[in-house]
């Protein structure tokens, strides 16, 4: 217990509790859901905080909580007709977690156990950004075949994520400007769902992207 609670700082620390309560409290009060659903619903939302705020340290064991997020959050998307995020879920998300965890465990500091970060180049975050418009537009098109909800915000949370993610993998700050977009996107996106664990997730996800960008871009400078 010493070592996880040495592990979080106080701002951690208050990003994972904030979850874990809110969670208590939006499962209290649904009246409109199963119990099976609020359960799935809770254990992937606290999973997924843990795994974020492990991200934003570098640390590689990030991916065992985002293991267990990723089946819940699969899930509770699918329910929801959410299908861009269950394809990205289930497809990318989840076998990136067994490479994700190989390639941070290669790349680890062994002092600090700290992953070593990267920045892109301006030439590099050009192309990436072309690239992640044309995704966008194609993918959305997909999405209204299959008869999904809310198809251009699913859309742009799909393809944003693929991109950040692989940036992840490879160690890239840039990632967490990314995932500020993505947390703003998803926030709308559970919000009218009306789910408030979901809401809460991603809300305090987005506090963590801001303060991972902050943390990785001294990783980077080391």
């Amino acid at each position: 217990m010493k070592k996880i609670i040495k592990k979080f700082s106080l701002f951690e620390w208050a990003m994972l509790l904030s979850v874990i309560g809110f969670t208590i409290y939006f499962a209290l009060v649904d009246t409109e859901n199963s119990l099976l659903y609020l359960i799935i619903d809770g254990i992937a939302a606290i999973c997924g905080i843990f795994c974020v705020v492990l991200c934003a340290k570098g640390k590689k064991s990030q991916y065992i909580w985002g293991l267990i997020n990723i089946i819940g959050y699969i899930i509770i998307a699918f329910i929801n007709k959410y299908y861009g995020e269950v394809m990205l879920n289930a497809l990318y998300y989840l076998p990136s977690q067994f490479i994700g965890y190989y390639l941070w465990n290669k790349h680890e500091n062994k002092k600090t156990e700290n992953v070593k970060g990267k920045k892109l180049s301006i030439k590099q975050t050009a192309v990436l950004l072309v690239c992640t418009a044309v995704s966008i537009v194609l993918y959305k098109l997909l999405l209204d075949v299959l008869g999904g909800n809310n198809t251009i915000l699913d859309s742009a949370s799909t393809m944003i994520s693929i991109i950040a993610n692989t940036l992840m993998l490879l160690r890239y700050r840039e990632q967490w400007l990314l995932w500020i977009i993505i947390d703003m996107i998803t926030v709308v996106m559970w919000i009218l769902m009306k789910d408030g664990i979901m809401v809460t997730m991603w809300a305090v996800y987005l506090i963590n992207a801001f303060y991972g960008y902050i943390n990785w871009t001294k990783i980077a400078k080391e």
